[in-house]
């Protein structure tokens, strides 16, 4: 089966759903409950009356929409084409090959249904060891789409196998020509987290955690000093003194975690007799560490740059002012399309 580089984005639900059964199952694709199946279909015009009639209700922009990523899973797209998942659960990025043609599944659940196989190549790649306009495309709003940025598929494989991007090249000089338009919501997180990562780099993320704890519950919390190896960043307390439970022990990773951090972090919850722990990792998390996490889960949390993200969010107007003036946020609001896929 001949490498092409054509590349597609997919998505595995809007909060990340179908991703553990995409990955597991080395598949992509999307529920639609009561279209039956579309093994045969002869022509985008056949997919597009079956879609009708399975979905009356749809209006004519919605019913476009999905018939065109429809045809993309089962026409469109070719053995040896590259997609990219972006990996909400994990705030990692998966990227594989498809290696067959168009399925439907019934044994995998209602929202995944029309499938396409595929072998995954890589599943915790960091998001930042991509391009900025290629995360931007990454962000789509479909739940199938065409990436057309200048050799993505190289740079893509590049930052897979050697961990960085293509020197030399000017995201900002691209232009844009995917398919499908940018999710806003994803834009702008793209945005905050790519300014994050640059302005709060090393021990300055330990910081701002603890700037978020501070304007959440806890009445106490002690940042490590910069270079000081106490096998902790960040202690926490409640209460008037900060004694009281829960107390938290918190590690702080400016790279990806697994099960060596996690299984750390728990022998220093221990040694500080800490109730509960976190351990945040900045660009994601990588092995088995989630899937370990769950015997710890009413003690340990975990969080990835999203997670850290929306903790800060829901604390910012509490934050002092000079971590917002380092930090410039306001709210806006979208409108969110439908998640029929």
């Amino acid at each position: 089966m001949p490498d092409s580089d054509v590349v597609w984005t997919v998505k595995g639900g809007r909060r990340g759903q179908r991703e553990e059964r995409l990955l597991a199952n080395g598949l992509i694709g999307g529920g639609w409950e009561t279209l039956p199946s579309l093994v045969g279909v002869s022509s985008k015009q056949d997919l597009a009356e079956r879609y009708a009639v399975a979905y009356p209700d749809s209006g004519r922009a919605a019913q476009a929409n999905y018939v065109g990523q429809l045809w993309s899973l089962v026409n469109r797209m070719q053995d040896g084409d590259l997609v990219v998942l972006t990996v909400k659960t994990n705030g990692t990025v998966a990227v594989g090959r498809i290696i067959g043609p168009y399925e439907y599944r019934t044994d995998l659940g209602d929202d995944l249904q029309h499938v396409r196989p595929v072998e995954w190549i890589a599943t915790d790649v960091p998001r930042d060891a991509f391009d900025q306009d290629l995360l931007y495309s990454f962000g789509a709003f479909l739940t199938f789409g065409r990436v057309r940025r200048e050799n993505a598929a190289h740079r893509i494989l590049r930052a897979i196998h050697h961990g960085d991007k293509p020197s030399g090249h000017d995201s900002q000089a691209e232009v844009e020509i995917a398919e499908s338009a940018p999710d806003v919501g994803e834009l702008a997180m793209e945005q905050i987290r790519q300014y994050v990562t640059e302005r709060f780099a090393g021990h300055e993320l330990a910081a701002l955690v603890g700037q978020i704890l501070r304007a959440s519950s806890f009445t106490y919390v002690e940042v490590s000093p910069p270079g000081a190896d106490l096998g902790v960043d960040i202690l926490a307390g409640t209460g008037p003194m900060g004694l009281d439970s829960p107390r938290l022990a918190v590690q702080v990773k400016t790279g990806q975690a697994g099960v060596d951090e996690f299984r750390a972090l728990k022998g220093v919850m221990e040694h500080f007799r800490a109730d509960q722990g976190l351990l945040v990792a900045w660009r994601g998390f990588k092995g088995t560490v989630r899937k370990e996490s769950l015997s710890s889960i009413f003690t340990v949390r975990l969080w990835d740059a999203t997670d850290v993200l929306s903790a800060l969010f829901e604390a910012y107007e509490r934050l002092p002012d000079d971590v917002r003036s380092q930090l410039p946020l306001q709210r806006t609001w979208s409108l969110v399309p439908p998640d029929e896929g």
